[in-house]
């Protein structure tokens, strides 16, 4: 996470208000467009192509940022990188910590005022934002964690962002992809960074809403009905390559047992705790064995050399972040040669 900002930096935002107890509402669920949610049994892989259409101005782009806990920092360096080259995007869709950097970018903040911020973090300032305990099959419940997203972005609703937001999740009973955009940020983003295990689902209006990142790694499809020209994703999770893990997971599902395994949980329509679990697990295989992304699709994954938990490393991520752009700066400038050539 980031920390509210307190200590000086070089172009400062606002103080954090105190928090409040009560919980606060819950964001209305999208209802407008025909992306709103994706099948179960085909899990959303992002491998849309940017389809652009002519307009007379500058062309707008939309940014989708996938999730990654710690490794998500490296989003702070992609977002230096495009202001750096007057390409600030237009709008931000994110998924789990994407989500996170993706509204406290559209809120205002500034992406150096972000990254002394991020540079401060450290495991130990998250703690008292945990409340331990064992909680329907979950380590926490996540009404502290709630009240900490409220002061960090200061108590925001999705309409008083400054660039338009769209909050990736997961529906944790059908494994649909839910978009929040209106409403309290602060519930919306602990639905999209609530891990399944981790965190308890979070209720938004009758639906069970978790980690986006489960079935959206990186939300790039979320941007294709949307007011943009030119789509890119950037991502910041594991890839399978640097993971033993998934690798492992991706040769056990294809074993008999595995399949069987695997529809086994990905089917269940229990609700209960253990259940709800299975099937989170069960649709983040399915999201691991995504095919990779063609190669004219506008997505760069930043690699950021940390774990999911280097909190206190997020320099490194951000560095990796702004050279990744660097590097994909020249594909997006021929897009949007081609953009305005069209």
């Amino acid at each position: 996470m980031i920390p509210a900002p307190s200590d000086p930096a070089p172009d400062p935002a606002p103080s954090d208000p105190a928090l409040s107890d009560p919980a606060p509402s819950e964001p209305a669920l999208s209802k407008t467009a025909p992306n709103d949610t994706a099948p179960s049994d085909t899990a959303p892989c992002d491998t849309v192509v940017s389809d652009t259409v002519v307009s007379d101005t500058r062309p707008r782009i939309g940014i989708a940022l996938g999730g990654g806990s710690a490794r998500g920092y490296a989003h702070i360096g992609v977002l230096a990188t495009l202001e750096q080259h007057g390409l600030a995007p237009d709008l931000v869709a994110g998924t789990s910590f994407g989500a996170v950097i993706g509204a406290l970018y559209a809120s205002g903040r500034s992406v150096s005022q972000m990254r002394h911020d991020a540079s401060v973090m450290r495991r130990r300032h998250l703690l008292p934002q945990l409340d331990f305990g064992l909680h329907r099959a979950a380590l926490f419940e996540g009404r502290r964690l709630e009240r900490y997203l409220e002061g960090l972005t200061e108590g925001r609703h999705f309409e008083d962002l400054k660039t338009p937001l769209i909050v990736v999740t997961t529906d944790v009973d059908t494994g649909e992809r839910v978009l929040l955009r209106s409403g309290p940020l602060a519930r919306a983003l602990r639905a999209s960074v609530a891990m399944p295990g981790v965190f308890w689902p979070v209720e938004v209006d009758g639906r069970r809403l978790v980690d986006g990142g489960i079935g959206t790694p990186i939300p790039l499809d979320t941007l294709a009905a949307l007011d943009v020209d030119i789509r890119v994703g950037i991502g910041a999770g594991m890839m399978s390559g640097d993971s033993p893990a998934i690798q492992l997971a991706q040769r056990l599902v294809q074993t008999p047992v595995g399949r069987r395994l695997h529809r086994a949980l990905a089917d269940s329509s229990q609700r209960n705790p253990v259940a709800s679990l299975g099937r989170a697990l069960a649709f983040t295989v399915d999201s691991w064995n995504c095919p990779e992304a063609p190669l004219d699709t506008l997505q760069v994954h930043t690699r950021p050399p940390i774990s999911w938990l280097n909190f206190n490393r997020a320099e490194a991520a951000i560095r990796a972040g702004e050279e990744a752009m660097v590097r994909f700066m020249p594909r997006l400038r021929v897009a949007l040669a081609d953009f305005e050539a069209a």
